[in-house]
C-alpha cells in the first residue's frame, strides 16, 4: 500500500497488527511459511539467530497464542519440542479484523475533521 509518508509493506501490516517486533516477526514469518513443525536448533540455523534469542521469542509467541509447542521423543532417550503456527485461519482472521477495525477508526477520525 502505498501512502505518501511511504510504503507499506505487508509485513508491517502483520508486525503491527500482531504486536509483534521485528525479531518475532521473522520466527513467525519462517513458521507460518513452513511445512512442517520446526525446533528452536533449526530456527536458530536458518535465521542466524542465538538459541537463547529463540527460546525467549518462542516463549512470547506462545503466551501471545500465535503458536504451539509440542514434545517430540527421541528413540535414544530425551525429547526437543517443535513449533508450529497455532493455527492459521485464526491468524488470518484476526489481522483482517485488526485491519477493519484501524480502517473504520481512520475514517472516523477524517469524517470528524
Amino acid at each position: 500500500m502505498d501512502i505518501t509518508c511511504g510504503k507499506l509493506d505487508i509485513k508491517d501490516i502483520i508486525a503491527c497488527s500482531l504486536s509483534l517486533k521485528k525479531s518475532e516477526y521473522r520466527i513467525f514469518e519462517l513458521l507460518i511459511k513452513s511445512r512442517s513443525n520446526l525446533t528452536i536448533q533449526q530456527l536458530s540455523e536458518q535465521l542466524s539467530l542465538d538459541r537463547t534469542t529463540i527460546q525467549k521469542i518462542l516463549k512470547t509467541l506462545t503466551n501471545k497464542g500465535l503458536i504451539q509447542r509440542f514434545q517430540q521423543n527421541l528413540e535414544n532417550g530425551g525429547y526437543i519440542f517443535n513449533y508450529k503456527i497455532k493455527d492459521k485461519n485464526s491468524v488470518k482472521n484476526h489481522i483482517k479484523d485488526s485491519l477493519r477495525q484501524w480502517s473504520e477508526s481512520a475514517i472516523k477520525q477524517i469524517d470528524n475533521c
